[in-house]
């Protein structure tokens, strides 16, 4: 009774027995369906098979027709044409090659003055009725004046065709076909009209070629125009032509010529033939009729005109073709299912036995693989063994590796993806040798490296494993485990960045008191220098013959203080001035500090632009600019002799300039301002270009590596760009390009007058001896009574001996003790109108501002000239 079958394997049987005769009979359904479709395709493709062979005849047989009228069109084009004979001649001899044509015509080009010559031709030829036209009645009579007529010369063959002679074409229903043919210098084939030498209405259709004299100079087509040559087809004829020459290779078909390029549905159908139509009348089908069922379609372009050409195959062709196959199919299918019943009710006993044993063996299996299962989902990553032979072949990996490495487990044990494959190219030399070390020393292997997974993302994996070795230690397995430590590594990576910008920011820090403080303390030292050096050329006079050295120092000394200015920014306490600045002009005031900067080394050129270059910006940033790449291109020029060129004004820049340029904003094509400085120096290398704009890159033996790294900051900071090209061996070029003002008016400050027009006291108030010093010497100038107080408190009792007194206070807001704001506080409490000029080494303009909220107060950076010390006195005092 063990070994008896189950019931259920029973059952099995039978249901297997049934669903193979349900299958079989379906089968058998299906096979006889399929044969028939089978068949319908074969007829579908034999009839658009015949369909193609057909439409290639017609469109040969069209092109014949084309090319014997290009012939004749040929012996026209001849120096003197032909006579009436050879023109009868050839058209004969076309028309025997190429049946179906109605008539060849001649159809000269006529002006007013040659119609009297011309209808005399025609009666020598016995046709006597001269030009001819149709009037609104539909009658011929003698043609009316006109500049130009087009009348049928030449009619071959003349029998049949006499009403033809001297009809002027010029007013016929071909006039606007004539008039294309003429234009284009092309054959134009016309729409069906109705043909005039016909005495019952007849439909045609017309091949016109226009004819052009062919000369020595010009060749064939290139002289002047003569006329038209021109076929004439019955449109029954012509197209019964084109089947009956066709028809014995494509007997099955019905045909309908449709003109697509006809607006008018009552004239598109051309021509209808039904497969037999010596049979009962065919009515003629319109295309909607003619599509229905199946059908093959094609298009023939004729003279400029689009044919449609619709083919279906006779009626009940179709079911002809069907043949005996899918009977056959279907009753093999059921002689198979027979059989196939038979052998399955054999074999089911026996499977009931052997389903039984394998149900015993397969759940004790998958116990076994559960419990694996469960302990390895608990492991924190993916567990795996593989087959060492003479390649690691993975035989078991965890559901682990689907999250660690995004690829499903039997995506590995079935090759598609090697473990080497997802190992980071960097480390797979270190991964492979720290594996065959450990392997040779029979030891656990343990490494770490990066993985790479299936949507290209990076993780860092600790991998642990041992080998399996024989009875003589031949290497049989490896196995072990792969844990992801991604959050470690970045943990550790997030606290070494955090360190990092800890220290910099102290370190920044620190630089940037250290560089306020210079910045500070050396503007106030320029306050004096470029004090007394403005007061000297004041007083002696522009024509004297140290001006142009004391106008030097100014420039140095303004140099030197945007130097300050620029240490003021990276301390975080300068500020920016934006007004119109003419870019040319800058070049220009900056020109003596170039070649002071340059010396000897290389030649300085100028090519300012002929209008001014106006942007808004900051004037002492874009001389900063300027300065900086000047320089460079000197360093790239280095001892040797070479030239700068210095270029500004105004161009119109396209995309692809844009697209190439190195840094700054994405601009839009158009007209920009732009400064080019172009050396001859030693050029730069494709990898050296990339690096120019980084801070602190340089390739200068003592420099700092800030240059272009400033110009960068600067070019972005007024929404420009930079465009670099360089050639190593040839030189370099750099051209900023900067949007232009709308304003277009650029901000000079006006000259001071060189006597004093104030009046008053001054009181001044600045702890640096120097500063104080020159800027009393300043106001001395311009015709103030000036006092001085070397600290807040001293000053506040200067102003006390007589508040109203005093026409102006020049205070420093950076002192010790009691600074400048609080000093202005006090003053104000004394004095509430009392006028203010603030000066300081550093740019405090929104300070400034924000103190001039209740009385009258202005900023003057330091350090300033004279000039501009009397522009802020007039401004304050206005």
């Amino acid at each position: 009774m063990a070994n008896a079958p189950r019931p259920s394997s029973l059952f099995s049987a039978r249901v297997a027995i049934v669903a193979l005769v349900l299958v079989g009979v379906v089968g058998a359904i299906w096979g006889h369906f399929d044969a028939r479709e089978r068949d319908r395709q074969r007829a579908e493709g034999e009839f658009v098979r015949r369909a193609a062979i057909l439409h290639t005849l017609t469109r040969e047989i069209f092109g014949r027709y084309e090319n014997a009228l290009f012939g004749l069109q040929l012996s026209l084009s001849l120096d003197g044409g032909v006579t009436p004979g050879e023109f009868a001649q050839i058209s004969r001899t076309i028309a025997q090659r190429n049946p179906g044509v109605q008539g060849f015509e001649w159809i000269p080009a006529v002006s007013a003055e040659s119609r009297p010559a011309v209808e005399s031709a025609l009666a020598r030829n016995g046709h006597s009725g001269g030009f001819m036209e149709v009037n609104a009645t539909g009658q011929l009579q003698r043609a009316g004046n006109r500049e130009e007529y087009y009348p049928v010369l030449f009619v071959e063959p003349a029998a049949g065709n006499e009403r033809a002679f001297g009809y002027d074409l010029k007013t016929g229903p071909t006039a606007g076909d004539l008039a294309n043919a003429r234009r284009t210098r092309h054959m134009t084939l016309t729409s069906q009209v109705r043909l005039v030498q016909e005495d019952e209405a007849q439909w045609g259709v017309v091949m016109i070629w226009p004819v052009y004299r062919a000369t020595a100079d010009t060749g064939a087509s290139a002289g002047p125009f003569a006329g038209f040559v021109q076929a004439v087809f019955r449109v029954q004829d012509l197209l019964e032509s084109t089947r009956s020459r066709t028809w014995s290779r494509t007997s099955i078909l019905d045909m309908l010529f449709v003109d697509d390029s006809e607006p008018n549905p009552a004239r598109r159908i051309l021509y209808y033939r039904p497969n037999n139509p010596s049979a009962s009348p065919h009515p003629v089908p319109d295309e909607q009729e003619f599509r229905r069922g199946i059908y093959d379609e094609h298009s023939l372009m004729v003279g400029g005109r689009k044919w449609k050409i619709l083919y279906r195959p006779r009626a009940g062709w179709l079911e002809e073709q069907i043949t005996p196959l899918p009977w056959v199919r279907t009753g093999g299918i059921l002689a198979i299912t027979l059989l196939l019943v038979g052998l399955v009710h054999i074999l089911g006993r026996r499977s009931a036995d052997i389903a039984r044993e394998v149900t015993e063996r397969t759940a004790e299996l998958n116990e076994s693989r559960r419990l694996l299962d469960s302990l390895l989902h608990a492991l924190p990553g993916m567990a795996y063994r593989c087959l060492y032979e003479q390649q690691l072949r993975v035989i078991y990996v965890s559901e682990g590796a689907a999250k660690l490495t995004g690829y499903p487990p039997d995506d590995f044990i079935w090759g598609k993806v090697q473990f080497r494959q997802l190992i980071h190219p960097e480390d797979v030399g270190r991964v492979r040798a720290a594996t065959q070390a450990a392997l040779a020393e029979h030891r656990d292997i343990e490494v770490e490296y990066r993985l790479v997974q299936r949507d290209g993302t990076e993780k860092w994996v600790l991998s642990r494993g041992r080998g399996v070795y024989g009875d003589k230690g031949k290497l049989l397995l490896l196995e072990g485990l792969a844990i992801d430590i991604t959050a470690n590594k970045q943990a550790e990576a997030d606290k070494l960045i955090i360190e990092r910008k800890l220290l910099e920011g102290q370190k920044l820090e620190s630089l940037g008191l250290l560089a306020g403080g210079i910045a500070h303390d050396f503007n106030n030292i320029l306050t004096g220098i470029l004090g007394h050096a403005s007061l000297a050329r004041f007083k002696v006079g522009e024509d004297d013959k140290i001006v142009p050295h004391l106008r030097k120092i100014e420039l140095g000394t303004a140099r030197a203080a945007e130097l300050c200015q620029q240490m003021l920014a990276y301390a975080g306490k300068g500020s920016f001035l934006i007004a119109p600045v003419d870019l040319g002009q800058l070049v220009q005031d900056t020109l003596p500090l170039l070649n002071t900067s340059l010396a000897s080394r290389a030649r300085l050129h100028l090519k300012l632009g002929p209008v001014p270059a106006i942007v808004l910006a900051d004037a002492t940033q874009l001389r900063q600019i300027v300065m900086n790449l000047v320089l460079n291109a000197a360093d790239a020029i280095g001892e040797r002799p070479g030239e700068i060129h210095v270029t500004t004004g105004l161009r119109t820049f396209d995309r692809e300039f844009f697209r190439s340029a190195r840094d700054g904003d994405v601009l839009s094509p158009g007209g920009y301002v732009f400064a080019e400085v172009r050396d001859n120096g030693c050029g730069m290398a494709p990898e050296t270009m990339a690096k120019i704009f980084d801070p602190f890159f340089t390739t200068k033996f003592a420099g700092r590596g800030l240059g272009l790294a400033a110009v960068r900051g600067i070019v972005r900071s007024h929404h420009g760009t930079l465009h670099v090209t360089s050639t190593v061996g040839e030189g370099s070029t750099f051209t900023l390009l900067l949007p232009p003002d709308p304003g277009k008016v650029a901000s000079a400050p006006p000259m001071a007058e060189k006597s004093g027009k104030y009046s008053g006291k001054a009181l001044v108030v600045d702890d640096e001896a120097s500063a104080r010093e020159s800027t009393e010497a300043l106001l001395l100038t311009l015709g103030f009574t000036v006092i001085t107080a070397e600290s807040g408190a001293n000053g506040i009792a200067q102003f006390c001996t007589g508040p109203a007194s005093f026409a102006v206070v020049v205070l420093d807001l950076t002192m010790p003790g009691l600074n400048g704001e609080e000093t202005l506080a006090s003053l104000r409490a004394i004095n509430p109108d009392v006028r203010v000029l603030l000066i300081s080494g550093y740019s405090e303009t929104a300070r400034a501002d924000r103190l001039a909220d209740t009385a009258p107060v202005c900023f003057l950076q330091k350090p300033f000239s004279r000039e501009a010390l009397e522009l802020k006195l007039r401004e304050l005092l206005a």
